[in-house]
């Protein structure tokens, strides 16, 4: 319990500075709103719904066992599952909300907001009928993709990114920065490198979005294959929520051309923020409930959203380093190389009351350890007990987090890779 609460002060202490901030608008009314009954309303909404349908999803079959507690009293138990579509349904209602609020709001937000709705409500639809029906890869690739169609559609920001200092001689000829002729065949596909372009500028164009697209795919499944202990996905939704929160924070009180963009970001990540917390409370170890694949879905396109349609959607993938290394080291398995199980979690080990790294079967004998960035974790740090385990891993978030924040802000990688500017 000491360390949920930790996880909850942290969470305070993020949204702190946000009051102290320039309001986003003159209403008072809208940014009293934002501040502090949309969070307060997506909370409550969150609680409540949890109390109440834990018993009903149970009776209708809709629950799960915790094979992490294999050889203990809670083995047999049954965990109500897919709890996750109640916060993602309090997240929905209080956006909704928001979106009358935003009708006459300047710069007009209400277009973005709404295709920001239906995105979140595809993959919260996804991810219930997955926990229900179990849908195959090929279904977890193609649907986000599509649900990505209106972020896209709506973007309205820069679709020019900066190369890397060791990438500039493919683009330009030195002395004068002449362009060469992959920039000549770039050109031909509809983007353009800026000739005499110090910081290596290039318009991506078309290209953007399909990063976008291949972003939001990735936010979706990322947190999906980085779960498996109690509180683990809920808990790095948090500790993400909290890091853009004060990036949020840092870029409005900087007066930044974006400061409506980032305001955005803090009312549709506001309410999320706190009904995961209140969905953090029972997923916390020992679980009394199971979030299921709606809120790793959910969740997932709801920081695209806000990356996206916040105009920092290249810094987005700063705060999400454990779960990019988690992806990277899984992709062996990911791809059948090597034989991939159903589960990979770690395994529970019944006379020490620890968790350890989990095996797979070689198919001409012997075992490997799953490739995750859990199962390495115990690898190099030893058996811990789940709630340990668990913790030590935020833990990990928010220090990654904290160095894509020096990367962002404090001029690591500038020089070096980039050339003196804004990443």
């Amino acid at each position: 319990m000491r360390l949920l609460i930790a996880v909850y002060v942290l969470s305070i202490i993020s949204i702190s500075p946000l009051p102290l901030l320039p309001p986003p608008t003159t209403s008072p009314l809208y940014n009293y709103f934002i501040l502090y009954i949309s969070p307060a309303l997506a909370y409550i909404i969150a609680t409540w719904g949890i109390d109440n349908l834990e018993e009903k999803l149970v009776k209708r079959g809709l629950f799960g066992l915790d094979i992490g507690k294999r050889g203990t009293k809670r083995e047999k138990y049954k965990v109500p599952e897919a709890l996750g579509v109640v916060t993602g349904i309090s997240h929905v209602v209080v956006l909704s909300l928001t979106t009358y609020l935003c009708r006459t709001s300047t710069p007009p937000t209400l277009p973005v907001l709404l295709s920001s709705l239906t995105s979140i409500l595809f993959m919260l639809f996804l991810g219930f009928t997955d926990d229900v029906l179990e849908w195959g890869w090929t279904a977890k690739l193609v649907l986000p993709t599509v649900s990505s169609i209106p972020l896209v559609a709506v973007y309205d920001g820069s679709t020019s990114v900066v190369a890397p200092r060791f990438l500039h001689s493919l683009f330009w000829t030195p002395p004068h920065q002449s362009l060469t002729s992959l920039s000549t065949f770039l050109a031909n596909l509809g983007m353009t490198v800026y000739p005499g372009s110090r910081v290596g500028l290039i318009d991506v164009s078309w290209v953007y979005g399909v990063y976008m697209s291949l972003l939001s795919i990735f936010t979706s499944n990322c947190i999906n294959i980085y779960a498996g202990i109690n509180g683990l996905e809920v808990g790095q939704s948090v500790v993400i929520s909290c890091c853009i929160l004060l990036h949020n924070a840092h870029e409005i009180s900087a007066g930044v051309s974006s400061t409506q963009q980032h305001w955005f970001s803090v009312m549709v990540l506001l309410p999320f923020l706190t009904g995961s917390l209140a969905l953090l409370r029972k997923n916390w170890y020992p679980a009394s409930c199971f979030v299921g694949d709606t809120y790793c879905y959910s969740a997932g396109v709801v920081f695209a959203v806000v990356g996206i349609h916040g105009h920092f959607s290249k810094t987005l993938l700063l705060f999400f380093i454990p779960q990019v290394l988690n992806f990277l080291l899984s992709l062996p398995q990911l791809l059948k190389v090597v034989p991939c199980p159903r589960h990979r979690l770690p395994r529970y080990n019944k006379s020490t009351g620890l968790m350890e790294p989990s095996e797979y079967a070689l198919p001409g004998g012997g075992k490997g350890t799953n490739l995750t960035l859990i199962n390495a974790w115990l690898k190099v740090g030893g058996p811990k007990g789940e709630e340990r385990l668990t913790f030590e891993l935020l833990v990990l978030q928010v220090a990654m987090s904290a160095v894509g924040m020096c990367i962002r802000y404090k001029g690591i990688g500038r020089g070096l890779i980039f050339e003196d500017e804004e990443l």
